[in-house]
């Protein structure tokens, strides 16, 4: 990212935001890294204009600056380059003040310093640096990385002795190794580790095959390491969480050939760098890519990036299960494909890489992503990156008219230790590509505009879902169910109304631009309601929460979009009984989901025991259907015999064919229910996926599945 330094504030606990600029700062800088110290003063780099001519016409000078911590002065700046062009990637502090930096040159006459592990350049097509400053900014050593091979250096991390550890990229031969070290992926272009010793001489430990693009070292010296690597043969330890990469071709064109998927590949290495503690990938099909990792006090590894696609391994329990773009590879003309839509994800795997403790999506419908992440003392996990999604998690607080355009703009959000809840998510003009976190909980962020903001004090509600599938949504459709999940919201004992649907039970009231809605159940974590069909035809609505009976009074309001239909398939308890969200075992096997809380035609639950015939009918049950002819009323029972609704839920399969679509007997208004005619043939398969498509929009699951039997 070439143009202005953009740093943006987020408190903690101020309610609203604020815009502050930053005069000292030249235009023409660009920042790559940011970091803060205990006293709250600001370390940025990355490149910018030379002080005289290069000899690459876009040659720039890699930077570092400390500021004030209000951004408004520059304490000091030093410049490190050559006759090329040079840029700095990543910096560390140290516990004495130091400042470390690396980055990449292709500089002859960098400025290496004497007696530093490589004075010279090594590779004229470029190769990686390291510096060392002291607390004026003075430079203590300066040395190139890469051996005899081209490197480009991403990720670094320093321990309290003074070590630096490096990871990044090497193409070729010639990348020197320390004797005795673990073996990685013998690939011609892959990741390397490097640690430094203070004074920047010798390398302690120097490791090719891992790694590539995080970097973090834990009290012990363990080095963790996460790289997104396109080959297969990168190594995994005996029990891993993910022992292989799907091996996917994630760019083909009939003109420019075949580029493959790059697969997220986490690894620990003793402090010698000798062990291999373990190695495991943690990706789906079309790979991922890891901008941020993190180790807490027990040792588990929290890595977060962008990835593709409805199969990265996210935990039932995750804040956001479902992958909400669609998950059908792109055509780009008539001979080029793509990967689906880009998403974030944050990923805690346990210590000793066997298991993922909880691993969660971050985005909405449209191409999101997570460019950088960083953790409090706390182990609040604070993410930023790029938005196009109006739908993006957490904008409870932004108004839809301020919401991403499809042009888009960026985000910075945090998540609680157990991935559970986020804050407030708070956009910013352009894309986040940096974010570090003060001792006071407070964030500063790296973007391309200028702007300060705050996160406004997180609420009582700590998610708004959709009961189907779980989903966290900020739009509603009329007559849609939603579920508020957060904490200390009524009563603990759960309850529910014993005649009807009221607007008012046990103390809670939810309004929807004063409209009130019907409560379905309540209880001291969850609320469960029915919005109101009056909302059709408005943009926004204004949710309003109010519990008198709690133990401290709820007073919230949460600001939602209006969308006309949204709907979504209630989904099956057999997607939440195994760690990763949508699988479930059947006979010793594990298959895929999402599986559909289904009914087959006498009635009883589809599932692995009980499947349903060929021929048979199937009953899902269906939210989010919005207004719908003949018109229901807000809160009343659905009357039986069923009656016809439109629009209706047709099914898109070679399998199965629609029978009706019918408002749910006995239950709320807005609950549905579309039953499916099976083709009469065998299945090879005894699971069948079922697209559901209302007037043309597929529901949030895309497709879901139900058992059938085999044969005839």
């Amino acid at each position: 990212m070439r143009g202005l330094i953009v740093l943006i504030f987020f408190s903690a606990n101020q309610m609203f935001g604020s815009v502050q600029s930053l005069p000292a700062l030249p235009i023409g800088v660009a920042a790559s890294a940011v970091q803060v110290d205990a006293s709250g003063n600001i370390y940025v780099a990355g490149w910018i204009p030379p002080r005289t001519p290069k000899s690459t016409a876009d040659g720039t000078d890699a930077f570092v600056a400390k500021l004030s911590p209000d951004g408004s002065q520059i304490i000091w700046s030093t410049t490190l380059g050559g006759s090329s062009a040079d840029s700095a990637a990543a910096l560390a502090l140290g516990s004495d003040g130091s400042v470390y930096v690396t980055g990449d040159t292709q500089s002859a006459d960098f400025p290496a310093t004497s007696g530093s592990m490589q004075p010279t350049i090594g590779n004229s097509s470029g190769q990686g640096f390291a510096a060392k400053l002291d607390p004026r900014g003075v430079v203590v050593y300066a040395t190139y990385i890469g051996g005899l091979a081209s490197a480009q250096v991403e990720g670094i991390a320093v321990d309290s002795s003074g070590d630096a550890y490096l990871t990044g990229f090497t193409t070729g031969v010639g990348f020197p190794t320390t004797p005795g070290a673990v073996s990685g992926d013998a690939s011609s272009n892959t990741g390397f580790i490097v640690e430094l010793n203070p004074p920047g001489t010798v390398a302690r430990v120097a490791v090719r095959g891992l790694g590539g693009n995080q970097i973090a070292v834990d009290a012990a010296g363990n080095i963790y390491a996460a790289g997104a690597l396109e080959s297969s043969r990168v190594p995994v330890t005996p029990g891993a969480f993910q022992t292989g990469s799907a091996g996917a071709t994630c760019a083909s064109s009939l003109f420019g050939g075949s580029t493959p998927c790059a697969y997220q590949h986490i690894s620990k290495i003793d402090s010698t760098g000798t062990q291999l503690i373990f190695a495991t990938y943690v990706a789906g099909q079309w790979g991922a890519v890891p901008e941020g990792i993190a180790v807490d006090a027990d040792g588990n590894v929290i890595v977060a990036g962008g990835t593709f696609g409805a199969d990265y391994p996210v935990t039932s329990g995750a804040y956001q299960s479902l992958y909400l773009p669609s998950p059908f590879s792109p055509i780009l003309g008539p001979f080029t494909i793509e990967p689906p839509a880009s998403a974030g994800y944050v990923t805690k795997l346990n210590a000793s890489g066997t298991a993922v403790l909880w691993s969660t999506y971050f985005g909405g419908s449209h191409a999101d992503r997570i460019n950088a992440m960083a953790m409090d003392a706390s182990g609040n996990i604070v993410i930023g990156g790029s938005v196009v999604s109006s739908d993006l998690p957490g904008l409870w607080a932004t108004p839809v008219a301020s919401r991403p355009p499809q042009g888009g703009s960026g985000f910075v959000t945090r998540f609680s230790p157990d991935g559970s809840a986020i804050s407030a998510t708070q956009l910013t003009a352009s894309a986040v590509t940096g974010v570090a976190v003060r001792s006071d909980g407070t964030v500063v962020a790296l973007a391309a505009g200028l702007e300060t903001v705050s996160f406004p004090a997180n609420g009582r509600v700590y998610a708004i879902a959709d009961p189907a599938d779980n989903a966290r949504v900020v739009n509603v459709a009329p007559g849609q169910l939603l579920t508020l999940y957060g904490t200390n919201l009524a009563p603990t004992s759960p309850a529910m109304p014993s005649n009807g649907f009221p607007t008012s039970f046990n103390g809670v009231t939810v309004t929807f631009n004063g409209v009130p809605a019907p409560i379905l159940y309540t209880s001291g974590v969850q609320i469960n309601l029915q919005v109101p069909y009056e909302i059709a035809g408005q943009t926004q609505v204004t949710m309003q929460v109010s519990s008198q009976l709690a133990a401290t009074p709820v007073s919230e309001s949460y600001i939602l979009g209006v969308v006309a239909m949204q709907p979504s398939v209630f989904l099956s308890a057999s997607n939440f009984t195994l760690p990763i969200f949508g699988e479930v075992a059947c006979n010793g096997t594990i298959y895929g989901g999402p599986q559909a809380l289904a009914l087959n035609q006498d009635g009883s639950v589809n599932s692995c025991t009980n499947p349903a015939l060929p021929g048979s009918a199937v009953t899902f049950f269906v939210n989010g259907l919005g207004a719908t002819s003949p018109a229901l009323v807000t809160g009343a029972v659905n009357p039986a015999p069923p009656v016809a609704i439109t629009p209706a839920v047709l099914s898109a399969t070679g399998f199965a064919l629609q029978i009706s679509t019918v408002a749910a007997p006995g239950a709320v208004s807005g609950l549905a229910e579309t039953s499916v005619q099976l083709y009469s043939k065998g299945f090879s398969s005894p699971l069948l996926s079922i697209p559901l498509v209302v007037s043309g929009v597929q529901t949030r699951e895309q497709s879901t599945v139900i058992w059938v039997t085999l044969g005839n």
